[in-house]
């Protein structure tokens, strides 16, 4: 025999299935599972490139040129699908731990502790009268004004007399600085949940009131417990100089931190195994209430676009959540944000500002991710 040593290792490496047999190939490895309607981020977000989950990364890079445009002053944008961060850009001097603010989009976070508390069993129904909850209501002439109808901004009560605008509540601080106690003292006007839908801060103050008398916390502390905490997110609420929250507007988080708020919503209410708020209550929430204009509908303080089939959370400067269930898809724009003094509670010398977009369309900016879904 010639090759002794080389029949001896063709031999060995036969039966060791490295000759090239296909009998003892390796099994095949299982390609990771891809983020779907299960996912959710834990104490980070993961990111996915849009090719990734099916989208047209063209579509995200579009939204995301849109919102950075000369003159939009946008300071972030998140874009979120199946539980993952698929777009995010930030202006310069700007990152994902940048402090925003939502403005009007505290309303939502206000509705949503109405339904935790209702969920509860703290608030019966919000077809009760909310006087059962506002005690310095009883026995006034505004008990036929629901809970619903503040919620609906269908309360029939007035403007305050030196506030037709609705404005002075935050710029003038309220009744010496307790804007909750300002909003309580309007007088009805119209019946309530008539044809008398009326944008107003002051309804939305109210459930400042009716969250605190219903739960015996205030209003920030029931939402660390009940809310923020169940998905991460760390937020600061505004308070008058009463220490009310202000639920009309004012909550200072990232824009990450919004994007987990609409994450909770498009999945109706649930954050992993966790229901935070029922189902029942996100559907009625966002289901149109008033239709205010052909492509604008309200909910219970949620604005719904039914042209586009999506509702969202709008807060001024364009600080707005938009949210598509049906695509498991969230997209939170936050306008550029500057702060004055050092502190949280609205005082003379304690301001925030966001700047406006100079021109800025609401259908444009999630098209052009939605078209990339379909």
């Amino acid at each position: 025999m010639k090759y002794p040593a080389l029949i001896a290792l063709f031999t060995l490496l036969s039966a060791c299935g490295g000759g090239g047999g296909s009998s003892s190939s390796a099994p095949p490895v299982d390609a990771p599972a891809l983020p779907n309607s299960s996912t959710f981020p834990g104490a980070s977000w993961q990111t996915y490139t849009a090719a990734d989950l099916g989208v047209a990364q063209s579509g995200v890079t579009a939204a995301l040129d849109y919102a950075f445009a000369d003159g939009r002053n946008t300071q972030g944008v998140v874009i979120v699908k199946n539980g993952v961060i698929v777009g995010e850009r930030y202006a310069e001097g700007s990152s994902a731990d940048t402090m925003a603010t939502s403005w009007s989009t505290g309303k939502s976070f206000a509705s949503t502790l109405i339904g935790i508390a209702v969920d509860e069993g703290l608030i019966g129904s919000i077809d009760e009268p909310a006087e059962n909850y506002l005690p310095p209501w009883v026995n006034t002439d505004r008990e036929a004004i629901s809970v619903r109808a503040i919620l609906e901004m269908r309360s029939g009560l007035g403007l305050a007399s030196n506030d037709p605008t609705d404005t002075a509540i935050y710029v003038d601080g309220g009744t010496n600085g307790d804007q909750l106690a300002y909003a309580l003292d309007r007088v009805p006007a119209s019946t309530p949940r008539t044809d008398n839908w009326v944008y107003q801060n002051s309804d939305s103050m109210l459930l400042s009131g009716i969250i605190e008398n219903a739960t015996g916390q205030n209003v920030l502390d029931y939402a660390d417990v009940k809310l923020f905490s169940k998905i991460g997110m760390t937020a600061t609420w505004w308070t008058d100089q009463a220490g009310h929250a202000l639920t009309y507007c004012c909550i200072d988080a990232t824009s990450r931190g919004f994007a987990r708020f609409g994450l909770l919503i498009a999945r109706g209410g649930k954050w992993g195994n966790t229901q935070v708020v029922s189902k029942t209550w996100v559907d009625e929430a966002t289901a149109e209430s008033v239709t205010v204009t052909a492509d604008k509908s309200y909910g219970l303080q949620w604005w719904i676009n039914p042209e586009l089939d999506y509702f969202y959370s709008a807060g001024a400067s364009k600080n707005h959540i938009y949210i598509f269930p049906q695509h498991d898809l969230v997209l939170v724009r936050n306008s550029t944000y500057r702060k004055t003094g050092d502190s949280t509670m609205r005082t003379g010398s304690n301001w925030h500002y966001t700047d406006n977009p100079n021109s800025w369309s609401d259908a444009d900016f999630v098209s052009y991710v939605v078209d990339a879904i379909n």
